[in-house]
């Protein structure tokens, strides 16, 4: 056996053109066994791996001697460690890695959260300088390293790289540096994407509006960013045949009476994803000029997003309050919006609004919860039995009955069911025992079934 590991230790030191300890060869072996780049949290319980592991004991324990030589090994994962392990530890010389990493297309199969793709290591690489503050604690003079680094990865790939990934990262970083203008004008008038021209845009240069202009509809992205009033009558040829998000972006994006006037005619004949498009649009470009469109897309469409709901209520509680009443009343389905960074943020905007509506119009809760209790799923149906509940809002228990008499979800059955009870009516409660009977085959399943046995109990309840 070890006359075997001598072997292969000599011909790995043969293969690496370096010696190689016998400590760091063996984790090199489990890495490249394993095969699978992962990062720190990984999985839905986002838990730390031997593989990751072994990737510290590499950072930790090689010298850079050995990091560098392992960027020849012929494993790409191995590639990738050494290479996230030089920049743990401040390697000079990022660059030249990266850049030969480009050059060669690398690639790897990688995890990051729950995610396994074949990705360029390039590209991870990049991530790991630029998340530097996620994986290790800076000092002022290590966070100044890494941002020179950061700028030197940039000027790479953007004076050479074809990863439109990166690409559009670096051009979204670039805040109009003037030292990048005219490559940026040159990007744009060759390859003619939307991240160029955006980012040419944010010079707001006024020799720039022609070419724009010549994009055609490739343009309204880039308006959005640079709303020269040379712009408008460009965009008002496309008004009759253009309802995209990104045209209604470079039109909100004036913030004028000109603008409000368009999008309020541009609206009556938008079918429901135009109408998507537009409250997006009104989002990104927030004014208090636009808060009656918005408010008015939500009455008769109920679309809106959580960060709009929380300005309306900052900037006008009354109205909003009125307004968001209004299309609680309505018979439309929810259209909750997730933009941008606002992910799982739909179950927070309902709850919002009736705590609006609880300050300013309070007179409307009962309507409204019994208008919803009818006809709202799942989440919202929560949302609304919650204040009921907390309440009392006893006026809802006829409507609640009827809702359990309909076909339901047996955690809408289990809600329906608990919020009745905290009423503690006698008659009530009696309709309630013959309605679960007859509809046993809608909440006897699964795990619900020990749930609601254990809610009978505790209420008496005979349902067997």
């Amino acid at each position: 056996m070890k006359q075997t590991f001598i072997i292969l230790f000599t011909f790995l030191t043969i293969q690496l053109g370096a010696k190689i300890s016998p400590e760091i060869y063996s984790i090199v072996q489990n890495i490249a066994q394993y095969n699978q780049l992962e990062s720190e949290n990984v999985g839905i319980s986002g838990e730390t791996t031997i593989q990751y592991r072994n990737f510290i004991k590499l950072r930790d324990n090689a010298t850079i001697d050995e990091l560098l030589e392992l960027l020849k090994h012929e494993n790409s994962v191995v590639k990738g460690y050494s290479s996230w392990a030089l920049a743990d530890r401040m390697y000079p010389r990022l660059v030249d890695i990266f850049d030969e990493f480009m050059v060669n297309g690398y690639s790897a199969k990688a995890q990051n959260g729950c995610i396994v793709s074949n990705e360029n290591l390039a590209k991870e690489l990049y991530y790991r300088v630029v998340n530097q503050h996620f994986h290790n604690k800076l000092s002022v003079n290590d966070s100044l390293f890494f941002q020179i680094q950061i700028q030197k990865l940039d000027s790479v790939i953007l004076y050479g790289s074809n990863d439109g990934y990166l690409v559009h990262r670096v051009l979204s970083t670039n805040h109009s540096n003037s030292k990048n203008y005219d490559r940026i004008r040159y990007l744009a008038a060759t390859n003619k994407r939307d991240y160029y021209l955006v980012a040419l845009a944010e010079y707001q240069n006024p020799d720039d509006i022609s070419f724009l202009m010549q994009q055609d509809r490739n343009a309204f992205l880039a308006i959005s960013v640079f709303p020269n009033p040379k712009f408008w009558n460009f965009l008002l040829g496309y008004s009759s045949k253009e309802k995209s998000l990104n045209y209604f972006l470079a039109v909100s994006s004036f913030k004028n009476s000109s603008a409000l006037e368009l999008l309020n005619e541009l609206y009556k004949s938008c079918n429901s994803e135009q109408i998507n498009n537009l409250d997006k649009a009104l989002i990104k470009n927030y004014c208090k000029l636009y808060q009656d469109l918005i408010l008015k897309i939500w009455e008769n469409n109920k679309t809106i997003d959580y960060t709009i709901t929380q300005s309306l209520i900052t900037d006008c509680p009354e109205k909003a309050s009125l307004s968001f009443s209004r299309g609680l009343l309505n018979d439309c389905e929810f259209n909750f919006l997730e933009l941008d960074s606002n992910y799982g943020t739909k179950g927070s905007i309902l709850q919002l609004m009736i705590e609006n509506i609880i300050n300013y119009n309070p007179s409307l809760l009962n309507e409204i919860c019994i208008k919803n209790i009818k006809d709202s799923k799942f989440m919202e149906l929560s949302t609304i039995l919650n204040v009921v509940e907390q309440r009392q809002i006893t006026k809802a228990t006829q409507a609640i009955l009827e809702r359990l008499n309909k076909r339901n979800y047996p955690f809408e059955i289990f809600q329906l069911t608990e919020t009745l009870l905290s009423f503690d009516n006698t008659e009530a409660n009696m309709q309630l025992v013959e309605i679960l009977k007859s509809k046993r085959n809608d909440w006897d399943k699964g795990n619900w079934s020990e749930g609601f046995r254990k809610l009978f109990k505790e209420n008496n309840l005979e349902i067997e």
